[in-house]
């Protein structure tokens, strides 16, 4: 399936936004796809760009990723879990990169809206810098050959040029074992559980593209593009080196949707640009609903392997939107021994080591519902002996409220189980369901 595939389904299912009149790609079109994110949005209409059409809100909700996975939205965790058991080559597409519209050493502006999403006045200055929030970076490891597709935000510097954020994962590893300038593809525009794989941190020696083939039911396809290869149907593709020269990079929106920081970051030169004709240009709101699910989703079923190893009886775990899909989650277990709450937010904490608080719930709750899970905190926990902190632990460089000096925090377990063999006390009373009768007037 394609990101054509994908909205052509949304449209026939009336679960599709379009928006045709003019839209100003800076600031408007960002702010109209916060609005409503419950469903996709399609710009048809983008003011200085006549032959593009952008698109958002493509993973903005569990209901929208569940539906690209053909599943409910309860086993999304467990989707793809099983998904890592499945990986297999990506087969060779019959289609080339020859039938894009390539512009060499194009100055990317004229040919790509490159959004403005927030603007910062610091010290008397404006701060509105342009983005690209969700590109796709494919490389390849010098020594093994191996490929590697991750997210990275790109600021636009003019030109051909942006400065790439990279954190120290897979793409800075291989960054850091190339000689000169690393070679890399970067794209945009695919199908929905192509972005799921590439936000997914797997092991170094995982191949990202496999594991989005296994979540297509093998269905995917590759192409070409001067050795690395690249998913047969993106919409719009970049050839680009990661130089060793650098620059700064920032202010950005981070999950947390405070201002992350200005860094020093690598410039990255784009050498040619690949287009559909009339591509959907993808576009995410960084802070907003798709980051989050991007950045959080991914890291459920790591979570979820790490709690099985010492709570058998786990059964779900969520990373919730309100703590910025990164700093909280929710652990579901079949409690069967006083301390199995406590050693589950434990061993959740350790597979998610950015995670902040964790709270742990019984099997009749269900953790995507916030409600839910609040309603458990207020009836089943006390806070004198229910909680549980753990202090001085490293955690995430997203949370604004750390001893940034000591870059340091205390992270916390709320057990919200039922005491054990107390379920009667605990438990919601329940109507009891009468059948329906006949009634004659």
């Amino acid at each position: 399936m394609s990101l054509r595939s994908f909205l052509k389904r949304q449209r026939e299912r009336e679960n599709l936004n379009k928006v045709s009149r003019q839209v100003n790609p800076d600031f408007e079109a960002s702010s109209i796809a916060f609005e409503d994110q419950s469903k996709p949005v399609v710009f048809e209409n983008v003011e200085g760009y006549p032959d593009i059409k952008m698109v958002s809100n493509i993973v903005s909700s569990r209901d929208m990723i569940a539906d690209s996975l053909g599943v409910d939205k309860g086993d999304i965790l467990f989707e793809l879990s099983n998904a890592y058991d499945s990986l297999e080559k990506c087969v060779e597409s019959d289609k080339s990169i020859k039938s894009y519209n390539n512009f060499g050493k194009p100055n990317l502006i004229d040919h790509l809206p490159i959004l403005k999403y927030y603007s910062k006045k610091e010290d008397g200055e404006v701060k509105d810098p342009r983005y690209l929030a969700s590109c796709m970076v494919i490389a390849k490891d010098p020594e093994d050959g191996s490929q590697n597709l991750s997210f990275h935000r790109l600021m636009y510097q003019g030109d051909n040029k942006f400065t790439i954020r990279i954190v120290p994962r897979h793409l800075y590893e291989i960054n850091e074992k190339k000689e000169g300038d690393l070679e890399v593809a970067i794209i945009r525009g695919v199908d929905p559980r192509i972005e799921i794989a590439g936000a997914t941190s797997g092991s170094p020696d995982m191949d990202e593209l496999e594991y989005a083939n296994a979540l297509m039911d093998q269905d995917l396809e590759l192409i070409d593009l001067d050795g690395l290869k690249i998913p047969a149907d993106s919409e719009v593709v970049m050839k680009a080196r990661i130089t060793q020269e650098k620059d700064v990079e920032g202010p950005f929106v981070d999950l947390s949707e405070t201002w992350d920081k200005e860094r020093q970051q690598p410039v990255l030169e784009v050498d040619n640009l690949y287009m559909k004709e009339n591509p959907y240009v993808r576009f995410l709101v960084p802070g907003k609903n798709e980051h989050k699910h991007l950045m959080g989703l991914p890291q459920e079923p790591r979570i979820y392997n790490k709690v099985r190893e010492t709570v058998p009886t786990v059964q779900n775990v969520i990373i919730s939107k309100g703590g910025c899909s990164w700093l909280h989650g929710v652990v579901k277990i079949k409690k069967r021994n006083e301390g199995d709450a406590k050693n589950a937010g434990m061993a959740a904490l350790a597979g998610h080591p950015s995670m902040k608080r964790v709270v742990i719930v019984d099997e009749d709750i269900d953790p995507t519902d916030p409600q839910e899970v609040e309603w458990s905190i207020a009836t089943r926990m006390q806070p004198h002996k229910d909680i549980n902190f753990i202090k001085r632990a490293k955690g995430s460089s997203l949370d604004p409220s750390q001893d940034y000096k000591n870059r340091l925090m205390t992270k916390w377990i709320i057990d919200a189980t039922i005491p054990h063999d107390k379920d009667e006390d605990f438990s919601k009373a329940k109507i009891p369901q009468v059948e329906d009768k006949d009634t004659e007037e």
